[in-house]
């Protein structure tokens, strides 16, 4: 027999795990998860999808497209000068630590 055919049968509004889609694109949902749909005046056992909530006008970020302003430099984050002679350090190679 072929395990497609075994599959359970599941209620309408039941997303896929892998192949989901949100009103973003693509959600992929690995492991345990749930999207709940809450909305004002939903009647009392109206199981049907509300559909997507509508974001407010302006609510929600997109791609910047335009020109790429010049980054402002913070105040006093110039880079420091040291009056001080450069560190002299001696590194050595971790070794074997025989038996532990």
């Amino acid at each position: 027999a072929d395990m497609g055919e075994m599959q359970m049968a599941v209620p309408d509004n039941t997303l896929p795990m892998m192949t989901g889609t949100g009103p973003y694109g693509a959600m992929e949902m690995g492991g345990m998860f749930t999207v709940v749909k809450i909305r004002k005046g939903l009647a009392r056992g109206d199981y049907a999808d509300p559909g997507w909530h509508t974001q407010p006008k302006g609510s929600v970020a997109h791609e910047w497209t335009g020109p790429t302003p010049a980054a402002d430099e913070a105040p006093g984050m110039s880079p420091p000068r040291s009056s001080q002679p450069a560190l002299e350090m001696n590194v050595r190679k971790p070794t074997p630590h025989g038996g532990h």
